[in-house]
């Protein structure tokens, strides 16, 4: 499952007057443009996300002392004070200043990522899922379809039965905010790698300058050989259908690309698949999933009763929880190679 946590309201701080000022003396400066706010305030997230989420994000065991969200950060007396990172007791902290050093437990960050946050708190401590991102240019049907129609015509003439297709781009036109959209890239990597049977890991690559259409080989995850995608077209909603004849010229495009690809839907919404596919049936489906562990133990090659009695430190490791930041229960977590 993925949880996705939006953060769309900046909170401001009490002490309004001090805002305005802060305001006026970074335009008078000349402050950096909302792209560049935008670049910043995603660096930063980044960072965030790598070194601090573990503990302090939505889901972290700490999150009730310091919760990584942009609007829990700059409430009044809160860890960040945008524009000044001296004062900051989050920045003061990656710096071992009042108090232990953060990431506690773990090495420093580099100087060049404290940097990077110092920098963020200086431009104002943008939000990182508040700007929009299409400024106005919307991509049409068509382009998507010239697109996905360039990059398959460029992979050789074998290959492209097994080439398919996400997008985000009706997200990228309704004016998602950047962070969103990397959520979606980064959910969307992690779940078709959940869901194959191949021996490596292999990201989904983005072929338009947005990147919200991408690229997948079927063959990398076995999906060619349990008909995933086609358990993906038997259930999903949102099939393209041009009218004739005022959208002729886009039927016969996507005619070309299921002719080439041969399959019926060659490319399914990004936000549809992360939503149906991380759960059963599409999930289980996909899979091919057995219906007992015996079957699945089968399946992947492991003898769990002889690897306990045999191999335990070699083949099978136990690993026991009495505290979790996740559960109330205690937990067993069992490991066997295969």
């Amino acid at each position: 499952m993925f949880k996705r946590y939006f953060i769309l309201n900046l909170i401001g701080i009490c002490n309004q007057h001090l805002i305005t000022l802060t305001g006026l003396l970074i335009l008078i400066i000349g402050s950096p443009t909302v792209s560049a706010q935008q670049g910043v305030a995603q660096d930063a997230y980044a960072i965030f996300q790598q070194s601090c989420f573990n503990c302090h994000g939505p889901d972290g065991a700490y999150k009730e002392t310091l919760l990584m969200e942009h609007n829990a950060l700059i409430t009044e007396n809160g860890p960040v004070v945008p524009g000044n990172p001296e004062t900051s007791r989050l920045y003061k902290r990656l710096l071992g200043e009042g108090g232990p050093l953060m990431p506690l437990g773990g090495p420093p960050l580099p100087d060049s990522q404290i940097e990077t946050i110092k920098n963020w708190i200086l431009a104002g401590a943008p939000d990182w899922a508040a700007s929009p991102t299409t400024d106005g240019q919307l991509i049409s049907a068509g382009e998507i379809l010239d697109a996905i129609e360039t990059h398959l015509m460029s992979l050789p003439s074998f290959d492209r039965a097994f080439a398919r297709y996400f997008t985000m781009t009706h997200l990228y036109n309704a004016g998602e905010s950047v962070g969103i959209l990397q959520e979606y890239r980064k959910a969307l990597s992690k779940l078709v790698n959940s869901l194959s049977w191949g021996g490596s890991v292999t990201n989904p690559r983005p072929i338009d300058p947005q990147e919200t259409i991408f690229y997948i080989d079927l063959r990398h995850y076995e999906w060619d050989v349990n008909n995933a995608w086609g358990q993906i077209e038997t259930v999903y909603p949102y099939h393209i259908s041009f009218d004739v004849p005022t959208q002729s010229a886009l039927k016969a495009q996507l005619e070309r690309l299921q002719t080439e690809t041969k399959s019926n839907i060659p490319s399914v919404h990004v936000d549809w698949f992360v939503a149906t596919a991380s759960t059963p049936p599409l999930y289980h489906d996909m899979l091919s999933l057995p219906l007992t562990d015996n079957e699945l133990e089968t399946r992947l090659g492991v003898d769990v009763g002889r690897n306990l009695r045999d191999a335990p430190g070699v083949r099978v490791w136990r690993a026991g929880f009495n505290n979790s930041g996740v559960s109330t229960n205690n937990r067993m977590v069992e490991r066997h190679a295969f």
